[in-house]
């Protein structure tokens, strides 16, 4: 698997976008505890209620340990659309300038130029996972109230959750950009279904027919469901709070799901 992921990341590592959008996910992922801490700290000074709720940002210990992991992984997951667009240009730009069907001419088998994708997304999701682990130690170092070992580890799940929900969130975008073929009407589509379709349909499903199961188990909403929202709990003080078994299992699912998709469509339709 580390020779696929290197053949991937040579023909990435010199690539304008691959550098712009993983640079804008780097940017996120410290501007957005620096940006919380600072918008805490002002609320501090000015000793304001949230909403005239009676909600005190003493209420709200986002970089408590105990919260910490998911709140981070939750906020982090919604910009792995970023992640997700670079294997989308990725793999369209194989299909567009013809290298899907020079790289099986120079040995590699279909499944093989399949896994190089597939071995790239493991290893980005990874170093991404623990990018978020450092970054989680060291604001919770910095900022959390409680640094006793048995809070630094509770919910520690979260980021282990994270790197599937990367892992399957890319390989719907990867098999997205199988079926497609083009960079920009993929983006286009993703956004589309991501944004508009999905939420829709997930919301007719779940609050007006009743199909409660159904709305959760699409797609998009599946991948999202391994970390619960968590801002419910300093509001209604009601949150899942944990990794959910069944979230769990569903996602694993759709996991080897979208991948046997895409090894059909990589290995049986025209490389063309």
């Amino acid at each position: 698997m580390l020779r696929l992921f290197k053949i991937e990341y040579f023909k990435l590592k010199n690539s304008k976008y691959f550098w712009i959008l993983l640079g804008l996910f780097g940017v996120f992922l410290l501007a957005v505890p620096i940006s919380i801490k600072f918008f805490l700290d002002y609320l501090t000074s000015i000793g304001e209620d949230f909403a005239d709720l009676g909600i005190s940002h003493s209420d709200m210990p986002f970089f408590d340990f105990v919260d910490l992991w998911q709140n981070l992984t939750w906020i982090y997951s919604l910009f792995s659309i970023l992640l997700g667009f670079i294997m989308v240009i990725s793999i369209s730009n194989e299909y567009s300038y013809g290298t899907v069907k020079q790289n099986v001419i120079d040995g590699l088998s279909r499944k093989q130029f399949l896994w190089t994708k597939i071995s790239f997304i493991i290893g980005l999701s990874a170093a991404v996972s623990l990018v978020a682990l450092v970054i989680g130690l060291l604001i919770g170092f910095a900022w959390s109230p409680t640094k006793d070992f048995i809070f630094i580890v509770k919910h520690i799940e979260f980021i282990p959750a994270y790197f599937l929900h990367l892992v399957a969130f890319q390989l719907f975008c990867l098999m997205a950009s199988i079926v497609i073929k083009r960079p920009g009407i993929t983006i286009a589509l993703l956004f589309f279904y991501i944004f508009m379709v999905e939420p829709i349909v997930s919301t007719l499903l779940i609050y007006k027919y009743k199909l409660v199961f159904l709305g959760n188990v699409l797609p998009i909403k599946a991948i999202g469901n391994i970390i619960p929202m968590p801002w419910t709990k300093y509001a209604l003080k009601e949150t899942q709070t944990s990794v959910g078994i069944d979230d769990l299992g569903i996602l694993i699912v759709y996991i080897i799901l979208i991948y046997f998709i895409s090894e059909w469509i990589a290995v049986k339709k025209d490389l063309r």
